[in-house]
């Protein structure tokens, strides 16, 4: 037989082979799941029996508050669920105000059904502005990370948004509600300065007395490199340093004496709100919890094991 021949007679046979394979392939196709699921197919004779791999959905995440506005001496319920829960594995919740400053993080633990639930109060320190504040949820491993979040607004409309023991002091449309106490007097008003970096009340003294003000590092605070510095003061322009000054994590706390007839006081230092930032201290603890809960469930390791 001439070579001609012989390759006429393999295509031929190649042909048949790929026409009687086809339809066993074609019958197969139609047959498969239309939700795009991974395939495997086992033959049986001349019929291929497709068996589908299930690919695990992913973890779902859910987050609410009981309602979607509030005022400054209020509670939220934050309600939330997740499914195909991770034994022992926390929630990570964070809360931005309208500038996106981070003032409140928590871990929350899931129940055996996967619910969890957590109560914040807005009338802390750190809560000073009104507008949108956004939760942000975050659960899983580091190969299964999932995040949500939800809304909800503190109210705003002027003075009338801060409640009776808060001074409401303002800087240019934005209010800022400051906790404080007052004996031989009353406090008629506040405002924030931008550029000399001050905040200026303005009091009506009947008698000799005192003000306390409990002041959020996030509207003002003084500071010395990355220590805590010490305020300026004046009372009706003239320094006092008769004054005590008692910080903490997230507020300045300062008792200013004043006299009989005292009209105003300016208390300055040298960082002011919309100056901050995410909360630097918030935002690492965000970071070493979630390092820790990923090492926890993964076994990661940042040191070499001997």
């Amino acid at each position: 037989m001439s070579t001609h021949k012989e390759y006429a007679l393999i295509a031929i046979l190649a042909t048949a082979a790929i026409v009687g394979v086809g339809p066993a392939f074609g019958d197969n196709i139609s047959g498969m799941s239309s939700l795009g699921n991974s395939t495997q197919g086992m033959p049986s004779g001349n019929v291929t029996t497709v068996q589908p791999i299930i690919i695990p959905v992913t973890l779902p995440l859910s987050l609410t508050t009981d309602k979607t506005m509030y005022d400054r001496q209020s509670t939220i319920l934050v309600t939330g669920h997740v499914q195909n829960i991770i034994p022992g594995l926390p929630v990570t919740l964070r809360v931005s105000d309208p500038l996106g400053n981070v003032v409140e993080v928590d871990q929350l633990t899931v129940d055996n059904n996967g619910n969890f639930q957590t109560k914040i109060n807005t009338s802390s320190p750190l809560w000073t502005r009104s507008g949108t504040y956004t939760i942000y949820g975050q659960y899983g491993t580091q190969q299964g990370m999932r995040m949500t979040q939800t809304q909800f607004s503190i109210g705003s409309g002027g003075a009338s948004s801060c409640q009776s023991d808060q001074l409401s002091a303002t800087l240019n449309s934005e209010l800022y509600c400051i906790n404080y106490s007052i004996s031989g007097g009353t406090a008629t008003g506040a405002t924030l300065g931008m550029s000399s970096k001050t905040l200026t009340v303005n009091l009506q003294a009947t008698s000799g007395g005192q003000i306390t003000l409990h002041i959020p590092r996030s509207v003002l605070d003084a500071k010395s490199g990355v220590k805590d510095g010490s305020f300026f003061v004046l009372v009706d322009g003239e320094e006092q340093d008769n004054f005590t000054d008692t910080p903490s994590a997230d507020a300045r706390t300062l008792t200013i004496p004043f006299s009989i007839g005292t009209e105003q006081i300016q208390i300055i230092g040298t960082q002011i709100v919309p100056e901050f930032g995410p909360i630097a201290a918030l935002v690492l603890a965000i970071a070493i919890i979630s390092i820790i809960a990923v090492s926890a469930k993964t076994g990661l390791r940042f040191m070499p094991k001997y």
